[in-house]
């Protein structure tokens, strides 16, 4: 049921947003997060316990423990008695949990007006269409420019899918959800995101440096190790292996290594001698790498449902 659910939130994920422009009419945007995390800040906000790990604790598992909890009943008291109709339904949740932590957009589509404007030399609006998708605003030139949104093309594909497929696969619902919440907290901090920022625009990554202590900046070094190791080994499977191997085996197994920083460089040493084959930069040749190496990990966890790992 696992690869159905996957197969089916894919499919919604990819249609649903095929013809919406506005980020905020996605349904995997992250605003219902703002809300929540608003409404608990209002709830708990003058408590001094919950300014400390233990809110963002309450905050982030709060959630999580819901779906587990739900699911795990289903299993263990539901699963003789629900029949098609429990099945259905917890179908129904799979689903609904991966279509809000997908996305909300493929990374080719975030940057179709980025290449629209490179093929007609509109500089200019080249760089404020990649300030939305990297979260950085400077650059030399628009050879720089392109470097930084093919790194950011890395970071965006396993934040948006690669980890959240992975921890589905091996958590269920719940492990998806986790992922998704502690990567949208360390992207805005304790702050509710504003309504009237974009999606491109605050998908940084970057953790402040207060936060480097708290829960949700280790429990978020725990949830980008595995998946990022995985994801490195598609990126040198789908590329150049023998350039991907040299710059990431030095630091394959060091769990202090940022997970979406090892991400980057993976990708980016797999793309080999791409200088030499096309002019117009790096970018283009890391988006058909990540859908290479998607296939990959689609086949993977394929495989993992197949032989029934993972809790769900």
């Amino acid at each position: 049921m696992a690869l159905l659910a996957l197969i089916i939130a894919l499919f919604i994920e990819h249609y649903y947003h095929k013809s919406s422009s506005n980020a905020r009419s996605k349904v995997s945007h992250r605003s219902f997060f703002s809300r929540y995390q608003e409404a608990m800040g209002n709830w708990f906000g003058e408590q001094s316990w919950y300014k400390g790990g233990v809110g963002q604790a309450l905050l982030l598992l709060g959630p999580v423990l819901i779906i587990y909890c739900f699911f795990s009943w289903y299993h263990h008291d539901w699963w003789h008695h629900g029949g098609l109709f429990g099945s259905l339904l917890m179908l129904v949740v799979a689903v609904g949990v991966l279509v809000l932590c997908l996305g909300p957009e493929s990374p080719r589509k975030s940057l179709a007006h980025y290449y629209k404007a490179r093929a007609e030399h509109q500089d200019q609006s080249a760089f404020e269409v990649a300030a939305l998708f990297t979260g950085k605003n400077s650059a030399e030139n628009i050879e720089e420019l392109d470097k930084q949104v093919a790194k950011a093309i890395f970071k965006k594909s396993q934040t948006r899918y690669f980890a959240v497929i992975l921890w589905f696969m091996l958590l269920g619902p719940a492990g998806a959800l986790l992922y998704r919440l502690t990567n949208w907290y360390l992207e805005h901090g304790e702050k509710p995101l504003d309504s009237a920022v974009s999606d491109e625009s605050q998908d940084t990554g970057e953790q402040e440096a207060d936060q480097s202590q708290g829960f949700a900046y280790k429990l978020n070094l725990i949830l980008e190790w595995i998946p990022a190791r995985l994801t490195a080994l598609a990126y040198l499977f789908a590329g150049d292996m023998s350039s991907g191997v040299s710059k990431i085996k030095s630091d394959f197994l060091n769990f202090d290594k940022d997970g979406l920083a090892f991400v980057q460089d993976a990708g980016f040493a797999s793309l080999g001698f791409y200088e030499a084959d096309d002019s117009r930069g790096p970018s283009r040749w890391a988006l058909k790498l990540t859908e290479r190496a998607g296939v990959i990990i689609f086949a993977l966890v394929a495989i993992m449902s197949l032989l029934g790992f993972g809790l769900y």
